[in-house]
């Protein structure tokens, strides 16, 4: 319900699809039957974890279930087998059927295949969707398809994988963007979102904004999530009051690799990412 111009879009695309045979019974002539519906959830953010999305499509609360459990692809809508992906990565199936897998496996690193998918925004001249090769350069992704930080101002971080992704400073500009180079410079690839900050972003806030969407966001099922986000955004909103003090850094250090380690589902182990990875690069903002 969020989205509602992508909805609409969608619903034209499936309306002219199903006029020219493309979908519903006896395809193009074919005994082959095929439809796709439309669901809108209520807007969770939780619901991109697969069994919370589950759960929601079927008119329930969107609780991420517990380990172990089966795969959606084991039990998933209704109790049958469920292919949950993103849109992203059905869009690539074709592609693969047609050209072959080693047409995929041509672009992109050792570990991370094929292309990524950016929604670049923020402090940058040119923002908007962008697809690249895994392992372009931020500097190249910002600077060349950017166009770099409006009126000469200096780059100073920029977020990936979304809300719950981590801030990479200057010094990082020249890593390769891919799976295992973000999660090791303390982001991640995500939902493929890219937010540029310039010389003015106050990284104690920006730490405070995100967190303050993710502990929101918290279905509440687990303790570490529920309330171990909502006592690291009090520490934050103090400390841009002016009010900080002493150990109030190490005390978020240790919440945050507690709930990383000890939530339930993804939105938890991944939502301090703001505050620790902005604490590695940017303490001195914090002192």
């Amino acid at each position: 319900n969020e989205y509602p111009l992508a909805v609409q879009h969608l619903q034209t695309a499936v309306f002219q699809a199903r006029e020219r045979g493309f979908l519903g019974e006896s395809i193009l002539g074919s005994k082959f039957n095929f439809d796709i519906e439309i669901f809108k959830g209520a807007g969770a953010f939780v619901c991109g974890e697969s069994t919370a999305l589950v759960l929601s499509i079927e008119g329930k609360r969107g609780f991420p279930k517990a380990m172990p459990r089966p795969r959606t692809t084991e039990v998933g809508l209704w109790g049958k087998p469920t292919l949950l992906n993103n849109v992203k990565t059905y869009a690539n199936i074709p592609l693969i059927l047609k050209n072959g897998w080693r047409w995929l496996a041509y672009r992109g690193t050792e570990t991370s295949k094929g292309t990524a998918v950016f929604s670049l925004t923020g402090k940058v001249v040119n923002s908007g969707l962008i697809e690249v090769e895994m392992g372009t350069r931020l500097r190249e992704i910002i600077y060349d398809i950017g166009g770099g930080i409006p009126g000469g101002r200096a780059f100073k971080a920029v977020q990936t994988g979304g809300p719950s992704g981590g801030c990479l400073p200057a010094e990082l500009l020249d890593m390769p963007v891919d799976f295992d180079s973000l999660t090791a410079a303390g982001s991640m690839m995500g939902s493929g979102g890219m937010v540029v900050m310039d010389q003015d972003t106050c990284m104690v806030d920006v730490a405070r904004y995100f967190l303050d969407f993710t502990q929101r966001e918290s279905c509440g099922q687990c303790v570490p999530c529920r309330v171990g986000t909502k006592q690291m955004y009090a520490i934050l909103d103090r400390i841009t009051k002016s009010r900080g003090k002493k150990g109030d850094i190490e005390l978020l250090l240790e919440l945050g690799r507690s709930i990383k380690e000890t939530s339930i589902c993804a939105l938890g182990q991944s939502a301090p990412n703001p505050v620790l990875s902005t604490i590695r690069y940017f303490r001195d903002e914090y002192e």
